[in-house]
């Protein structure tokens, strides 16, 4: 296929939006099939124009300026990251309903969020990724001003963090591109700064960070369209790491960390999950724990952790498509979706943190004691998990629960990714593909066929392992269906109180509360800026954003 075919991918939900924002005006209500087969198309290229070749494709489209090019990439690590943002995106936007406003924006934002993906370097990633953020926001406002949101800021804050990497090594290197920086200008100042976008992008936090916050509002609409498309960006800035390090990171300390981080960010959410006192709190915990642990397998800085890491990023794309489908009730789709992500075997999330976990271990030293730490952590959140099915129902939701029709397609994706851990080698394979795009894989580290995986400390026989699992679950789900519909009276105690993050959250509040002057008042208002920056006119944002362009590029 031509270069210019690497267009494709980004050019098909731009034209939806398009396409919805026309229709919108003339009254025609077909905003919702044109978004649905912009997302859909979009993933179809992606696989239609990297089966053929299964190598990297480039195009060279111009000049951002400063001698940073307009470049796209499309290689093993960036189909991967495209379908795992397109694929939820395409189910959400064909089984939701949405006015032409939402729609519009929605397309936009996966058109943005792909275009990150494709990036050839640092810069033009910025510059996407900083588009996506601002968008989800907007596409936030427009469902509901008043519900819970990210921060604008802080959202813009990590993409500025990692212009300003991308700024550096375009000064230090003499280039920006992921594959062309040298080795030596990818310093520890710079990866920290890249680190630092890629915490805050993907919201990854042991407190309750944005990707739980979001579960608090009425609507879920908008929610499952910001998780899908700006959840995995920041970890996707991980993973060129390791090619712009020639396959690790500048300092080993820093794998450690990460790691150790990531562990944090999971626990944080076990620990919240399982001190939940209704089942829409619970859900809210579910991608936390899982982001955790992917990021724990990115930094562990081996070919499996990274296998690891996409297998878990695959799982959370399927639970951010399932999660706002449900009701929240004590279904049996709460049910599948609830134990798919929490890993119980033999699901598709149990065999990624199975190797994630061999990964540390295998790493050994300091990286084996975190990998124990992510042990103590998946038991708890299994505990969790068992707790959520005694919760009560949140209160009831501002807008009604999703037909049943659709509900169904939430449980049909619930049951495959809880069926799927047979297969794992075909994951684990199709992921070392990937890995083998950012760094190099030895001899006899790893091997993944259709029936096993084969890695340096044991050979895990993936078929023949978790295929008598899943006929054993079956028979256990069929066995206990009447026991888990029947009703409670009381409902499970927590593990144990979180009486620490509760004194925090009531000063919190209690800063939150206090009072400045009425003069004073909108300059220590971020959210009011935000909205005040937000009403302006379109036309002249625009103008202002093409007059620095211009100003930065003589």
């Amino acid at each position: 296929m031509p270069p210019l075919a690497l267009l494709v991918p980004v050019g098909l939900p731009l034209l939806a939006s398009l396409v919805a924002a026309v229709a919108g005006r003339l009254g025609w209500n077909v905003g919702r099939a044109a978004a649905a087969a912009g997302a859909w198309g979009a993933a179809i290229a992606v696989v239609a124009l990297w089966m053929p070749v299964r190598s990297t494709e480039e195009l060279a489209i111009g000049q951002l300026g400063f001698g940073t090019g307009l470049d796209l990439r499309l290689d093993g690590v960036a189909v991967a990251f495209c379908l795992i943002v397109l694929i939820p995106a395409a189910i959400l936007l064909s089984l939701q309903s949405r006015t032409w406003q939402e729609t519009t924006v929605a397309s936009l934002g996966v058109a943005a969020a792909v275009l990150a993906i494709e990036a050839g370097g640092v810069l033009l990633t910025a510059f996407a990724g900083c588009t996506a953020a601002t968008l989800a926001v907007i596409l936030l406002d427009i469902e509901d001003l008043k519900a819970p949101r990210p921060s604008w800021g802080l959202l813009l804050a990590a993409w500025l963090a990692l212009a300003w990497a991308g700024v550096t090594l375009q000064v230090q290197g003499g280039t920006a591109v992921y594959a062309a920086v040298p080795v030596a200008a990818l310093t520890t100042p710079v990866f920290g700064l890249l680190a630092l976008a890629a915490v805050f992008a993907s919201g990854l936090f042991p407190w309750r960070g944005w990707l739980t916050l979001l579960w608090a509002r009425p609507s879920l609409r908008a929610a499952g369209l910001a998780v899908a498309t700006l959840q995995p960006l920041g970890l996707y800035l991980l993973v060129r790491a390791y090619e712009m390090g020639n396959g690790s990171f500048p300092q080993p300390a820093l794998n450690l960390a990460l790691a150790a981080w990531g562990v944090l960010v999971a626990f944080g959410a076990a620990a919240r999950a399982q001190a939940a006192a209704t089942r829409r709190q619970y859900l809210a915990e579910v991608l936390p724990g899982l982001a955790g642990f992917s990021l724990m397998a990115v930094a562990v800085g081996s070919a499996l952790g990274l296998v690891a890491a996409l297998i878990l990023l695959a799982s959370s794309a399927v639970v951010a498509a399932c999660l706002p489908l449900l009701s929240g009730d004590a279904g049996v789709g709460t049910m599948l979706v609830t134990a798919a992500a929490v890993g119980a075997p033999p699901g598709l999330a149990f065999g990624g943190r199975l190797l994630g976990l061999d990964a540390a271990f295998e790493t050994g030293e300091a990286m084996g004691l975190i990998g124990l730490a992510g042990v103590a952590t998946w038991l708890l959140s299994a505990a969790a998990a068992a707790r959520s099915a005694g919760l009560p129902a949140d209160r009831e939701p501002a807008e009604p629960a999703e037909p049943a029709g659709v509900q169904a397609v939430a449980v049909v994706m619930g049951a495959a990714l809880l069926a799927t851990g047979p297969v794992l080698g075909v994951a684990s394979y199709l992921g070392l593909t990937a890995a083998a795009d950012v760094m190099s894989v030895p001899a006899g580290a790893l091997g993944a066929g259709t029936a096993s995986i084969v890695t340096v400390s044991t050979v895990l026989p993936a078929a023949a392992l978790l295929g008598p699992l899943l006929v054993f679950g079956v028979i256990v789900l069929v066995l206990a269906g009447p026991i888990l519909r029947a009703p409670r009276e009381t409902h499970p105690p927590p593990l144990f109180e979180l009486r620490v993050a509760t004194r925090l959250a009531r000063l919190r509040a209690q800063l939150q509360s206090a009072a400045v002057p009425e003069q004073y008042r909108s300059l220590l208002n971020p959210r009011g800026l935000e909205l005040a920056a937000a009403g302006g006119s379109p036309a002249m944002w625009l103008a202002a954003l093409i007059a620095l362009g211009v100003a930065v590029s003589r």
